[in-house]
């Protein structure tokens, strides 16, 4: 088994580990406070522990031996599920921690090259989707527009969401294709004027356009 099969039967254990937990938690408060305080506990070690996914695995691998120093007070629950919740935690902070440092490389290339945007996901442009989505990132502010088709909504399947760097973001859904695509690209208009960018045509993955 190589590493990517390794990190997805983890990954399908320990959300399992999450299903089986969340109902119980539900049913008794009280129990539900002993297990929070045992899954936090196990957190912190996690993240002195394991800072990437290698070392994740291998602190994942023997849930009693990992929580063994921690002698924790868990009375009906299972150290095994315990340590899944906590490892999905923990593997769910080390993913969005590699797409922050990837993201901000992006950006980086992006500004040297001169870009105004850089494709973050997704095909070059969202005119492509049939399914899934097209995300882009503003090189000078950090907006970014998602584009995106979910074929199996009937009535909406195209959604357009905005995201500002700082600020509450904005989504709206659409009925008409057409009508989906000229916002996305109204917006992303909008947001080059916003910020005095010069007129351009498109997103690319290393950034010049």
């Amino acid at each position: 088994m190589d590493s990517h099969q390794a990190l997805d039967a983890v990954r399908t254990r320990w959300r399992e580990a999450e299903e089986r937990l969340y109902p119980t938690l539900i049913a008794d408060p009280a129990a539900a406070a002993r297990a929070v305080d045992a899954i936090r506990r196990l957190l912190v070690e996690l993240r002195g522990r394991a800072d990437n996914l290698t070392t994740l695995l291998a602190a994942g691998a023997d849930p009693r031996e990992f929580a063994r120093p921690l002698s924790l007070s868990c009375n009906g629950f299972s150290i095994d599920i315990l340590v899944g919740v906590a490892c999905g935690a923990r593997l769910r902070e080390i993913v969005a921690d590699q797409d922050d440092r990837r993201i901000e490389q992006l950006l980086a290339r992006g500004a040297a090259a001169g870009a105004t945007w850089i494709l973050l996901d997704g095909p070059d442009d969202p005119d492509a989707l049939t399914e899934g989505r097209h995300v882009i990132v503003h090189v000078t502010s950090r907006t970014v527009l998602t584009a995106t088709v979910d074929p199996w909504t009937d009535d909406q399947p195209y959604e357009l969401q905005v995201l500002p760097y700082a600020g509450a973001p904005l989504s709206r859904r659409f009925g008409d294709r057409a009508e989906w695509l000229g916002e996305f690209r109204q917006c992303r208009r909008d947001v080059e004027n916003l910020h005095g960018d010069p007129a351009s045509t498109g997103a690319t993955r290393t950034g010049a356009r």
